[in-house]
């Protein structure tokens, strides 16, 4: 059957559910209307061959168009990665296409396939992998060839899978930028359990274990023709698919026998009331729920499916209903007990709502669940559930392309070929008294682990109304610094002697403590030559800051002007297309760390307790001899280079960030010292590098010491 049959179909099916019959057009509201019961249906099963070496091969004709597709599925997924390796599953997926092939380097098979208007893709998520191709009738031969080579011998190009690593590294870097991110990943934690493979996550000290070697040694392991799926369709006859399959994949050898067993999720969640702090943001986001017991192919199954129609499938549901239409209290909403076809997953349910009806929009949520099972669906209810989940058959499996899809998940996952006619027949058979039980079975509010990220301050009832609440730690875990650490026994009296003795030459240096510990506010306007991955720019730049917590700078960029304020905890970006926005918590921590790393801001502690300063060997900046003194403050550590000969500071480096926003050791060397106002002495050149790589180069064009600040300077006067 085609994909123009089988949506004249359907579309016959839904007019025929839709137009009323000659009675019911004399009701007199809608409610009287009368349906016919949904006719019988049958969808198009493919063709099913098992090559020799394994490789089981699906195949659906659709001749409409000249077009051909491939897809694959193969048994391998992030879940069966070691804790040590997380991350390796996903890499080597997006690198099989994107790293080329041994035959065609990576810029080659990317002009291959858009010669021929073709396309590749490949991954792997949790439980499988997969792999696609798309393409004209007349080039399915060449191109199927190709898409072989994409999945027996991968390249794994190092360039590419450097851009992979850095695309990585920045979504490290931003992953607390955003509230529902944290919910979703902590929350994650709480139902599945901190590092099970159901909730690591990929950090910067794993990713830089990663190797190549990784990678092929993963893809050696796991793909293998038995066990691969290969599904065809289009325009081409069966006949002719398995002869294409068999000519360039018949030669791919069966791999070793291994039993891949994927782990299970544990049997309970963690209960209680969480929170994770963000104060950047004006809204709580909020996750509720418990580990659940139900698969996808359990008998409840469709008895839950209309149970979670009816709590939160539509815009007339329970919870759309209460915590939308009637309190205001979020745009949108959502809850559902969870299921897969191997495993359990949660029951939870979500929304997002503004920090001062955080408790409502919890007592609501839970309200509703404990409701859905003193009040089980109504008759009413369930009929319209049943309809909306039948009515979106259509939309599931409206071409031949998407029948094909579905048959190869439950290939896959060895269900029955029949199973999405079961499941119609399963979702019709369900009863108010079915969804009474499973409402009572799955939802048990006493279970219930509550989660909230946002701000604290301004709630209207404090979260531990709710129970006793803990804080959980979502700060990123910088990676291991390439900075050489003090060797043991190093701190002795005289290395620290000589470490304060250098600081209060370079003091002297600099102007002297009168003049340095004067400065209560420092503006400087500068050039800025910067390297990015798109290439080289210029920026200028003016920044005021007035220690420890009070800052303002001005860029202008080629893309436009904009300007950055802190004072204090809060932070705010204004210019560009989207106007003023809060400064994420990292970004503003970073730029205030460096300001205290700068020099003058950084010698001004020097009487303050805790400060440290340890000589510990001698270097070089250029050509220039230098004494190495590592310097420890207010927990951060830096580590100087100060010419022992004129006291002036050469060079600084510190754990700081990169082009992608990852934490790096950025080291800065400091030239071109010359008198400024105020009585100091201060370089008016610096560089900064990442790796022995130039990042910026700042060239400093005017100082003020202690200007006049206007009363909004670091923000709207309060």
């Amino acid at each position: 059957m085609s994909r123009v049959s089988v949506g004249l179909a359907w579309s016959t099916l839904v007019l025929a559910c839709l137009v009323p019959t000659p009675a019911a057009a004399q009701v007199a509201t809608v409610d009287q209307l009368k349906y016919p019961a949904l006719p019988a249906f049958s969808l198009p099963k493919p063709t099913r061959t098992v090559l020799p070496n394994g490789l089981v091969v699906l195949v659906i004709e659709d001749h409409e168009l000249p077009l051909i597709s491939v897809s694959a599925r193969i048994r391998t997924g992030s879940l069966l990665e070691p804790a040590d390796k997380v991350g390796v599953a996903s890499l080597t997926g997006s690198q099989m296409r994107a790293g080329g092939t041994q035959a065609l380097t990576p810029d080659a098979l990317d002009r291959y396939l858009e010669g021929r208007a073709a396309s590749i893709e490949t991954g792997i998520g949790d439980d499988s992998a997969s792999a696609g191709m798309s393409v004209l009738k007349q080039d399915f031969a060449e191109v199927l060839q190709v898409f072989s080579d994409v999945l027996r011998q991968p390249r794994f190009d190092p360039a590419r899978l450097e851009v992979a690593r850095r695309s990585i590294e920045s979504g490290i870097a931003r992953q607390n930028d955003d509230p529902n991110s944290i919910a979703g990943r902590e929350f994650r934690e709480l139902m599945y359990g901190d590092g099970t493979p159901f909730a690591r996550q990929i950090t910067y000290a794993t990713l830089q274990s990663l190797t190549r070697d990784d990678l092929v040694a993963w893809h050696a392991k796991y793909f293998h023709p038995d066990q691969t799926i290969l599904a065809v369709h289009g325009d081409i006859t069966t006949s002719e698919a398995v002869a294409a399959v068999t000519k360039v994949f018949g030669t791919w050898p069966r791999g070793p026998k291994q039993a891949l067993t994927f782990p299970d999720p544990r049997p309970q969640s963690t209960p209680g009331v969480f929170e994770a702090v963000k104060t950047d943001v004006a809204q709580s986001s909020i996750r509720i729920g418990h580990m659940s017991t139900l698969k996808s192919t359990d008998p409840d199954y469709y008895a839950v499916q209309v149970l979670n129609e009816v709590l939160s499938g539509s815009f007339t549901s329970r919870l759309f209903s209460t915590v939308r239409t009637n309190k205001g209290l979020a745009y949108s909403v959502g809850g559902a007990v969870g299921s897969s076809y191997t495993r359990v997953a949660p029951f939870s349910m979500s929304t997002s709502t503004k920090t001062a009806t955080t408790a409502e929009t919890i007592e609501t949520l839970i309200g509703e669940a404990r409701r859905i099972i003193s009040e089980p669906p109504t008759a009413e209810e369930i009929t319209r559930a049943k309809q909306s989940i039948l009515n979106s058959f259509i939309f599931n499996s409206a071409t031949t392309e998407q029948v094909l899809g579905q048959q190869v998940t439950y290939e896959y996952y060895g269900l029955p070929t029949d199973w999405l006619e079961r499941y119609r027949a399963g979702i019709e058979k369900v009863t108010p008294a079915d969804t009474a039980r499973v409402a009572r079975q799955y939802i048990k509010p006493e279970q219930f682990a509550i989660l909230v990220v946002g701000p604290t301050e301004g709630r209207d009832k404090p979260l531990s109304t709710f129970g006793a609440v803990k804080t959980l730690d979502i700060s990123i875990p910088e990676p291991p610094s390439a900075a050489p650490a003090t060797p043991a026994g190093a701190v002795t009296p005289a290395a620290a002697e000589a470490g304060r003795a250098l600081i209060g030459q370079l003091v002297a240096t600099m102007g002297g403590a009168a003049a340095v510990d004067a400065v209560k506010a420092y503006r400087e306007e500068t050039t800025v030559a910067a390297t990015t991955p798109q290439g080289d720019i210029e920026l200028q730049s003016v920044m005021v800051v007035a220690p420890p917590d009070r800052l303002r700078q001005e860029l202008v960029t080629p893309m436009g002007a904009m300007t950055m304020l802190i004072s204090g905890a809060s932070g705010t970006v204004q210019g560009g297309p989207q106007g003023s926005m809060p400064l994420p918590e990292a970004q503003r921590t970073q730029m205030l760390k460096q300001v205290q790393r700068s020099p003058i801001f950084l010698v001004q502690r020097r009487s303050q307790p805790g400060f440290t300063a340890v000589a510990a060997g001698d270097g070089k900046v250029g050509e220039t001899p230098v004494t190495i003194v590592r310097v420890e403050v207010d927990g951060d550590t830096v580590t100087l280079g100060i010419d022992p000969k004129t006291g002036q500071l050469r060079s600084l480096l510190a754990r700081g960030t990169g082009p992608t926003g990852a934490p790096a050791d950025v080291l800065t060397e400091y030239d071109d010292y010359r008198a400024a106002p105020g009585g100091l002495t201060v370089p008016y050149a610096r560089r900064s590098m990442l790796g022995g790589t130039t990042a910026q180069k700042v060239t400093v064009t005017r100082i003020e010491v202690n200007p006049t600040l206007a009363a909004d300077a670091f923000g709207p006067a309060k």
